[in-house]
């Protein structure tokens, strides 16, 4: 089974999480960078230039590494990457969730990861690790890329359910950081970024848009208040 297709399946069968649209060659992977644990697999693994990798992406800001089990035919490797906005310094001291293999099967493959990793890794480990990189209270970060494409960064898993579910953003393994897909238009990504930043500033979020012309800040809007109860004495 090729290693898209395993994804895809494993995939259907882990509610929350998506595959990615591609497979990627491990060989100088710069994602690789990321993996939190990497379990049974050898560092030299990284070095096969005919090994491919596929990405299952969570909405709390979550990835795992996926990838055929070097001289195991049969088996695939699981790896729990850091989550989303966090560096291998926010999460020293933390217990990592272990990298496990798994067979070939989709059906038991995910009944094992149920089991042995994703219990531990969405509750224990990763909610620790999100907080200790926040930039701020309830603070979201808007960069912008070569091309003009905003980059995304924030320390709340509120924030990444907003833009992963309901903004249409992906999250980037090699960096960390939520993105728009290169195949919008300008005009396209302009008005969904438009629309999933009031989405957070509804939701109290502070906005910073940092742009050539230096910081913007976005506060949340005032709540509403009843022109009766505000004039009554």
């Amino acid at each position: 089974m090729h290693i898209t297709e395993f994804a895809h399946a494993l995939a259907d069968r882990l509610p929350g999480w998506q595959p990615s649209r591609t497979a990627v060659a491990i060989a100088d992977d710069p994602a690789s960078n990321r993996i939190w644990d990497s379990g049974p697999l050898p560092y030299a693994a990284f070095q096969t230039g005919d090994v491919q990798r596929s990405v299952l992406t969570h909405h709390w800001g979550l990835q795992l590494y996926v990838m055929p089990r070097p001289h195991r035919p049969g088996e695939y490797l699981v790896l729990p990457m850091l989550p989303a906005n966090t560096s291998h310094q926010h999460v020293h001291g933390l217990r990592a969730p272990r990298g496990i293999a798994v067979p070939a099967d989709p059906v038991r493959a995910a009944a094992l990861l149920q089991r042995r990793l994703l219990e531990d890794y969405r509750f224990e480990s990763s909610p620790t690790a999100i907080r200790r990189s926040s930039p701020g209270h309830f603070q979201v970060h808007v960069t912008f890329d070569a091309q003009r494409r905003p980059r995304i960064r924030t320390g709340y898993i509120g924030a990444f359910i907003e833009l992963l579910t309901h903004g249409g953003f992906l999250l980037d393994p090699a960096t960390g950081e939520c993105h728009l897909p290169d195949t919008l238009t300008p005009e396209q990504t302009k008005r969904q970024l438009i629309r999933s930043l009031q989405r957070l500033r509804h939701r109290d979020f502070h906005i910073t848009v940092h742009s050539t012309d230096g910081p913007r800040s976005h506060h949340p809007p005032l709540p509403r208040v009843n022109p009766r109860k505000a004039h009554r004495r």
